[in-house]
C-alpha cells in the first residue's frame, strides 16, 4: 500500500533525523512536533498550550524601568489563569465561555511588546529618535516583535482597545494630490490596564513622575547647552565688528536677563526653541 508518510531512520541517537530525502536538525523536528500538536489541539497558528510563545526583548536593548519589567513578567502568570484571565478579557462570548489559549497567548505577547516600547511619562507606545521626534509603532512592527501573524496581532490589539485598556488615535498625512496616507496610530495604555494586571499603581505613578522630571531636566540641559553655543557664536562674531559700526547698525547686545527669560519661556512651551524666544525678546527691547 502506498502512503504519503515518509520513511524514517532506524536510530534517533544523532542530532539529525532522516525522513526520506529530507534532513531535519533537532530544532526543525521540535518545530514540526509543535505544529502537529497545534493541529491536534484545533488551531493552525503553531500554538502549543503548554509551551506559549512570549515576547523576548532584543539583547541590545537597555533595561526598562522596574515597574515595566514586572508588568511584562506578570503576563506569563496571567496567561496561566484561564478563569481569571485579565478581568474584562476573561470571557468574550455571550454564553460565558473562556478565551481560548491561543487568544490568551496573542494578547499576552502583544501586551508585552506594548509595555516594552512604552514611554512611561506619557503612557504612549513608541520610542524617541533624537530629543523631540517620537516614533509610533504600526501593527506590522508589533506583530513581528511579538512573533505573531499580522491578523493575530491585530485581533489582540482590537480586543485590548474594545475592553478600554488602550486608546487608539488614527493618524493621516495629506499628500500633494489631496489624498491621504495612513500613518501608525497613536496607542496609549490606560491606567486600568496596570490595575487589572495586578500592579501597584502607586509605584507606577512614582515611576512616571520620576521619568517626567528626568526628561524635563534633560531637555532643559540640552536647551541651555544649545543656547550657550548660540551666545558664544554671536559673541565671537560681534568681537570682530568695530564698536562704532555696531552703534551705527544698531546691533543689539545680549545680556544674561534675556537668556534667563528665553529659557523660562522654553520650559513653559517647548514647541519653540530657546533661540526663537531670545530673538523675539531682543526685538521687543529694541
Amino acid at each position: 500500500m502506498k502512503t504519503n508518510i515518509p520513511e524514517t531512520t532506524i536510530s534517533f541517537a544523532g542530532d539529525a533525523v532522516d525522513f526520506g530525502d529530507r534532513m531535519f536538525d533537532a530544532l526543525s523536528v521540535k518545530h514540526r512536533t509543535n505544529q502537529i500538536q497545534a493541529i491536534v489541539s484545533g488551531n493552525r497558528c503553531g500554538h502549543a498550550p503548554d509551551a506559549p510563545r512570549f515576547f523576548n526583548p532584543p539583547d541590545h536593548h537597555k533595561r526598562r524601568p522596574a515597574v515595566l519589567d514586572r508588568a511584562i513578567d506578570q503576563w506569563e502568570v496571567v496567561y496561566c489563569k484561564a478563569k481569571k484571565f485579565f478581568r474584562k478579557l476573561a470571557t468574550t462570548h455571550a454564553d460565558g465561555r473562556q478565551v481560548r489559549s491561543e487568544r490568551r497567548e496573542a494578547i499576552a505577547a502583544v501586551s508585552q511588546v506594548l509595555l516594552h516600547y512604552l514611554e512611561l511619562s506619557t503612557l504612549k507606545v513608541g520610542f524617541y529618535v533624537g530629543l523631540n521626534k517620537f516614533i509610533h509603532l504600526d501593527i506590522e512592527y508589533i506583530a513581528k516583535k511579538a512573533n505573531l501573524s499580522f491578523s493575530r496581532a491585530k485581533r489582540a490589539i482590537s480586543a485590548l482597545a474594545e475592553a478600554g485598556y488602550i486608546k487608539i488615535t488614527r493618524q493621516y498625512k495629506k499628500k500633494e494630490d489631496g489624498t491621504f496616507d495612513g500613518e501608525p496610530s497613536i496607542r496609549e495604555i490606560a491606567v486600568q490596564f496596570f490595575i487589572d494586571l495586578g500592579m501597584d499603581v502607586q509605584k507606577l505613578f512614582f515611576a512616571r513622575d520620576y521619568k517626567r522630571k528626568k526628561e524635563e531636566k534633560a531637555q532643559a540641559k540640552g536647551a541651555l547647552k544649545k543656547l550657550k553655543g548660540i551666545v558664544q557664536a554671536v559673541s565671537s562674531f560681534s568681537s570682530r565688528i568695530d564698536s562704532s559700526k555696531m552703534k551705527r547698525q544698531g546691533v543689539p547686545s545680549i545680556n544674561q536677563d534675556l537668556i534667563s527669560k528665553a529659557l523660562a519661556l522654553h520650559r513653559a512651551n517647548p514647541e519653540r526653541s530657546p533661540s526663537d524666544y531670545l530673538s523675539e525678546l531682543q526685538r521687543l527691547n529694541e
